[in-house]
């Protein structure tokens, strides 16, 4: 049954607030917002939607929101399983009795079910980035492929990544993550160097899926390396593989 693993650490967010509500979040400091429609609630933020247009932060909640499955809290965990695969999101609502209970993840399901895969055989190809490209050309790629994560590379060896949330971060608080610092006239002709995370986990293909899975709960993501040759990206939805 769903109930037994539902994550209750959710806020209620109104679908007309102002989508800089829920910045702290994306910045690690908020609990999981869940987006609501009057008292029912609604869907999630979808973090690729926030980079595909200029972001002020008075835009309203509702224009950044994905439709997820709402399942009641007895539902078994392949019920659950087989809706979040056909619907392709990473995230469920369970209520009980007509009234939220909280949410269930990708992770939830697939640490519950078992993982009997290696990190090779749940990874995706998502195609690197230079460290010496400039953030326009990040956003542009993740615009265009959307994705929310970007391996970057460094002479052709795995460097770290950049994710929409670095670029929120920066575009909204300027904030750099490291101190690589080169003269730019425009934020966004500035090198991903310095503004990518560096101090990255990665997994081996062989890694167990177990393993993985408590990755991606740490870091949001898996990177895979053979060495420092980058492979691929695990996200949670891929753990259902």
């Amino acid at each position: 049954m769903l109930e037994k693993i539902v994550r209750e650490d959710f806020k209620k967010v109104d679908k007309n607030d102002r989508v800089s509500k829920v910045f702290g979040y994306l910045y690690g400091e908020a609990p999981f917002p869940i987006v609501f429609d009057g008292k029912k609630p609604w869907g999630v933020i979808d973090e690729r939607r926030l980079i595909k247009s200029k972001l002020s932060g008075d835009e309203k909640v509702k224009d950044f929101v994905v439709g997820v499955p709402k399942l009641d809290a007895t539902y078994s965990l392949i019920k659950a399983r087989d809706r979040m695969k056909k619907s392709g999101a990473d995230v469920i609502i369970v209520t009980k009795e007509g009234e939220i209970l909280g949410y269930v993840t990708a992770i939830d399901i697939a640490k519950e079910s078992g993982i009997d895969k290696k990190a090779e055989d749940l990874m995706r190809e998502v195609e690197p980035i230079n460290e010496e490209d400039e953030i326009g050309d990040a956003i542009n790629l993740m615009r265009k492929r959307n994705e929310r994560i970007l391996p970057v590379l460094s002479n052709k060896k795995f460097a770290g990544i950049i994710g929409v949330r670095n670029i929120l971060k920066l575009l909204t608080t300027h904030e750099k993550v490291t101190d690589y610092y080169q003269e730019k006239t425009s934020l966004l002709e500035a090198p991903v160097k310095g503004y990518m995370e560096v101090s990255v986990k990665v997994c081996s293909p062989l890694e167990d899926g177990e393993k993985v899975a408590d990755l991606i709960e740490e870091e949001g993501f898996a990177v895979v390396c053979k060495g420092k040759e980058y492979m691929g990206i695990i996200e949670p939805a891929d753990l259902l593989k």
